[in-house]
């Protein structure tokens, strides 16, 4: 069952990994998974990842073609394994048929069907949670069941833990959500002592990125985030990327609300999924009215608990066993007709590149904000850039190419007859727009257009 089901995943994942441009963060990835380890981890002092995926895209992108879908193999891999904890885990809570729905669920889950086609360590660190929770339980199973995995189980909780948080630090979030499942839910409490030594292994395996944790952790506490306090409807949002689609968020709260009120579906296995879904849905919802960490990506670990407790919900339903069949296929059906891997996601960085180029006339300079905008748009002008000698920076300030830290102008002489500048969120670094005012009141603004998904590009021509 679970390989005709992990192979299922895998045909769905490799199938459309090239259909979107490389954007947003996956330059960056890239980018310094190119560099020599000396400078990779000179990067990673200041960074707000673990070393543990750019390592493995080092070696990976070293074998193959720099091509986005080659690139995105990985993530994808890790992706279709965690159907394999995940099916564990519905069949230890609810059975066989809970394990198949759980596993279908999350195959057919748009949302994390994008991050499985991410150059970032999202699916790796899914891949990581669900597989430290299903250890969790293992450890809490009855001994006499399996005798000779008891003494091993630790172990392979404290690898799963150390493997998340090696991926990104809010695996941290997946090793106190497990505290707070040992203290909880009754079936787990006999683990206790176990779980805080593995925390305490994981926490001691952590050593060597400790000092970078507590100083970025510093930094973004006493500068803050780049995210804003979330909207009300936010958790409600959140569910609804997870379920696809509004009408199916709808369908599966009231599933699920059904089968909390019922005393038959109050059992202590179906707390394990509850409580992976609304404490991080709930808590870092809290948490971000002070201290804003409210995105998708972070929740990502929580939607594994969320296609747990539908699949649970959904084959806990009274009645005959062709009820439950009916209602669990009519779950999978709702996730597969809001299902479309083939969909754009809208981010097309080298329509700035064509847009550049189309507004070139005699010499022209280049200035993007934010600064960091530079490995995107260095990625779509030549990838052979990434495997370049000379660092990115180098590269297109002899293109002259200018990204701009913070507000100031980059100095320009007069044989530029031709600027454009990019604004793919100027204003989060130069909120008082200094620079565009500062081009505006020194050459001509002859035109500007949105190239991208909130990236304007701006010409301006020398009086």
């Amino acid at each position: 069952m679970v390989p005709a089901l992990m192979l299922l995943n895998l045909l769905l994942k490799v199938a459309w990994s090239g259909v979107h441009e490389l954007a947003g963060d996956e330059p960056f990835t890239v980018y310094w998974a190119q560099r020599p380890l000396g400078e990779l981890f000179g990067m990673l002092r200041t960074e707000n990842n673990p070393p543990l995926y750019f390592l493995l895209m080092h070696g990976w992108s070293q074998l193959v073609p720099l091509d986005p879908a080659w690139l995105r193999i990985p993530s994808a891999i890790f992706s279709t394994l965690t159907v394999w904890p995940l099916f564990l885990l519905g069949r230890h809570l609810g059975g066989i048929a809970t394990g198949v729905l759980a596993s279908l669920l999350f195959t057919f889950s748009q949302h994390g069907y994008g991050f499985a086609h991410e150059v970032r360590a999202y699916s790796l660190l899914v891949l990581a949670c669900t597989w430290a929770v299903w250890q969790l339980v293992r450890l809490a199973d009855d001994p006499l069941r399996h005798p000779a995995l008891r003494p091993a189980s630790i172990l392979w909780l404290v690898v799963a833990n150390i493997l998340a948080t090696w991926a990104h630090y809010f695996g941290w979030l997946m090793v106190g959500l497990e505290l707070v499942l040992v203290f909880t839910v009754p079936m787990l409490r006999p683990v206790r002592v176990k779980m805080l030594a593995a925390a305490a292994l994981t926490a001691l395996c952590s050593a060597p990125v400790a000092g970078i944790v507590l100083s970025r952790a510093g930094t973004s506490l006493g500068q803050g985030t780049w995210l804003e306090a979330p909207g009300w409807e936010e958790p409600y949002n959140m569910v609804m990327r997870w379920a696809n689609a509004p009408v199916v968020a709808v369908i599966f709260l009231a599933l699920i609300a059904f089968a909390l009120v019922r005393s038959s579906a109050r059992s202590p296995r179906m707390a394990i999924p509850l409580y992976w879904t609304a404490v991080p849905l709930i808590g870092m919802f809290l948490v971000s009215f002070s201290f804003p960490i409210y995105l998708d990506r972070y929740l990502l670990f929580a939607s594994i608990g969320f296609y747990l407790l539908v699949a649970l919900a959904a084959t806990s339903v009274p009645g005959a066993p062709w009820v439950r069949h009916l209602v669990s296929a009519g779950c999978v059906l709702a996730m597969a007709v809001t299902f479309a891997p083939w969909k754009s996601n809208n981010m097309h960085p080298s329509r700035v590149v064509a847009q550049v180029d189309a507004w070139r006339e005699g010499r022209t300079a280049v200035i993007m904000q934010p600064a960091w905008y530079d490995l995107t748009y260095a990625w779509a002008t030549d990838p052979g850039l990434f495997r370049g000698a000379a660092p990115i920076g180098m590269a297109l300030h002899e293109r002259d190419v200018f990204p701009v830290t913070g507000d100031a102008m980059p100095p320009l002489d007069s044989s530029f007859t031709t600027v454009v500048h990019i604004d793919a969120w100027a204003s989060l670094t130069d909120p008082g727009h200094r620079v565009l005012n500062g081009l505006r009141s020194r050459y001509v603004q002859v035109d500007s257009v949105e190239a991208d998904r909130k990236v304007m590009v701006r010409s301006f021509r020398a009086h």
